[in-house]
């Protein structure tokens, strides 16, 4: 097999080197407490991705604390000793054979071989949720029939490879146009000083202006001068973690002649300015929001000071809302934050809030609740956290997934929520609660989930048969009237026809639509989900409270 590789790769790169992997297999292990010291000698490369669990082994005579999310590449001869009772994970295991291949003047040598592309022991990577999927996808694949020989599982293999790779050298990972690259080069070489739009064209190759810009954008998403903005901001983020930091140094040292305009654009970029950006690991941080982002925080292992949410909603007397508001802001005041985070909902409050402390508004510009919640995260200073809780997520989606899949066949489920004015269909797409259902966990939609629209409102009685055997409804703001629209809904000709409803399996549930912008709400959600499915089963009652 190998000899035929060789044949097959080494003509189109004689004089170079070259990588290529066999897969050999896939597996899910759970590894438990053992009664006696074990002693296991590696014989084959193995990628090992740590998914629960976590112990104590001697990895080549080194003691290692093994730990969710850790990844491990094992290499032959490598020895692995298992301290009794030090050790209960599970991890996926990848199994294969990486051939580098070298030519040159019609002569070829093939060994088994990841010089140069990773290092042996624990791999370092930055952000493992992202492994997380390519490794479980890779698993799923292995398990087809259609796909168990075929060159689909290497090629995935080798791009899961690249992916490490890339991570562990926080390289990007996805190839521009050589032009851009050496402009980009030049901005990194030069970043310091001030920069032109002509001198960057000239830097990518004598390139007229309005075309390297066109091309630019078109490469990177954004104009050159905003990606130099944002590259001299990354920049001076690193330079104010150093604790001898001074703002003004920091400025100057990015191509900023003026350390107030410097502090003016860092906090246009970051949300913070630089002085707060120094201390941000300590500072005080209070949430007004509509979206449940204090559990952002609290995921983060942060209690907001104050958590307010000043939407006026329906069915609250003009009355209620003021006083509720002036109750809020008071508290808000009295809670002393050093920044408030604060959602779209919240636009409206920008000066009030000024007067307590600096707000700092998630984009959304798209519906990206992960981006909203790295971006908090940044800003507190737990992006390791972040990531390992995007992490765990990650593995109970996927588990769960499985878990629902495998339960629900092909019965289909729409999610429907109820207000005081219409009745709303929930679409597949562009809305992070949809995302969830039917994207991360792969379930079937009912008939008239639209495709293209996040949700699709209708009158109860313009409501069609429902082609769902599940059926999710939330009641939404009760207070204004939503149980009279359920009621005119559950007296339709259409609802007893529902095979959801006929078969009992209509069921009531929290604020999914909110809970699903939060790692703690999506993570709340499945566990319900599951709960759900599993009350169906034993004929339980089939309703969560408010």
């Amino acid at each position: 097999m190998r000899e035929r590789l060789v044949e097959l790769f080494m003509p189109s790169y004689a004089n170079e080197t070259h990588h290529i992997y066999l897969l050999s297999s896939v597996r899910k292990r759970k590894l438990t407490e053992t009664r006696k010291t074990n002693h296991v000698r590696v014989s084959v490369y193995v990628l090992c991705f740590v998914t629960a669990g976590e112990g104590i082994v001697v990895l080549d005579g080194a003691l290692r604390k093994i730990r969710p999310f850790q990844l491990y590449l094992l290499v032959p001869g490598m020895t692995i000793e298992l301290p009794e009772h030090a050790v209960s994970i599970e991890f996926y295991a990848i199994s294969f054979e990486p051939i580098l291949l070298e030519g040159g003047a019609g002569a070829y040598t093939a060994q088994s071989s990841l010089a140069g592309v990773l290092s042996p022991g624990l791999v370092e990577i930055r952000h493992p949720q992202l492994i997380f999927q390519q490794m479980a996808q890779l698993y799923r694949e292995s398990k087809l029939e259609a796909t168990k020989a075929a060159p689909a599982l290497r090629i995935r293999l080798e791009q899961l490879i690249l992916s490490i790779a890339g991570h562990e050298a926080g390289m990007p990972s996805a190839a521009r146009d050589e032009r851009v690259e050496r402009s980009i080069a030049y901005m990194e070489r030069h970043y310091m000083e001030k920069l032109s739009v002509e001198q960057l064209a000239a830097a990518a190759g004598a390139m007229p202006t309005v075309a390297f810009s066109q091309l630019f954008r078109h490469e990177t998403g954004m104009p050159p001068v905003e990606f130099l903005s944002q590259l001299r901001m990354n920049r001076a983020k690193q330079l104010l973690n150093s604790k001898s930091s001074r703002v003004k140094e920091v400025a100057a040292a990015v191509g900023f002649r003026s350390e107030f305009y410097f502090s003016r654009m860092f906090q246009r970029a970051v949300g913070v300015p630089p002085t707060l950006y120094m201390k941000r690991k300590h500072l005080r941080v209070a949430v007004a929001s509509s979206l449940t982002f204090g559990d952002h925080l609290r995921s983060l292992g942060i209690e907001p000071v104050c958590e307010v949410d000043l939407f006026p909603y329906p069915g609250h007397s003009p009355e209620l809302y003021i006083r509720l508001l002036e109750q809020q802001l008071s508290e808000l005041e009295q809670s002393k934050p050093d920044f408030i985070i604060a959602d779209h909902y919240h636009t409206d409050f920008k000066e009030q809030f000024k007067r307590t402390a600096a707000p700092v508004y998630m984009d959304f510009s798209v519906w990206d609740w992960k981006r909203n919640f790295e971006r908090i995260a940044e800003l507190v200073d737990r992006e390791r956290e972040a990531s390992e809780m995007l992490t765990r997520l990650y593995v109970l989606i996927e588990t769960a997934g499985l878990t629902l899949r495998r339960r629900l066949g092909k019965e289909r489920v729409t999610l429907i929520q109820v207000s005081h004015r219409a009745v709303g269909i929930q679409g597949k797409e562009h809305h992070p609660l949809n995302e969830l259902v039917y994207g991360e966990l792969g379930l079937e939609p009912g008939g008239q989930v639209p495709v293209e629209l996040w949700r699709l409102e209708l009158q109860p009685e313009e409501l069609p048969v429902l082609d769902s055997e599940h059926l999710f409804i939330h009641h939404h703001h009760v207070l204004a009237g939503s149980e009279r629209i359920y009621e005119k809904l559950t007296a339709t000709a259409a609802w007893p026809q529902i095979p959801a409803v006929r078969e009992g399996r209509a069921v009531r549930i929290p604020n999914w639509f909110v809970m699903s912008w939060t790692p703690l709400g999506r993570e709340r959600i499945v566990n319900e989900l599951l709960a759900a499915l599993a009350q169906e089963q034993h004929g339980a009652d089939r309703r969560y409270p408010e």
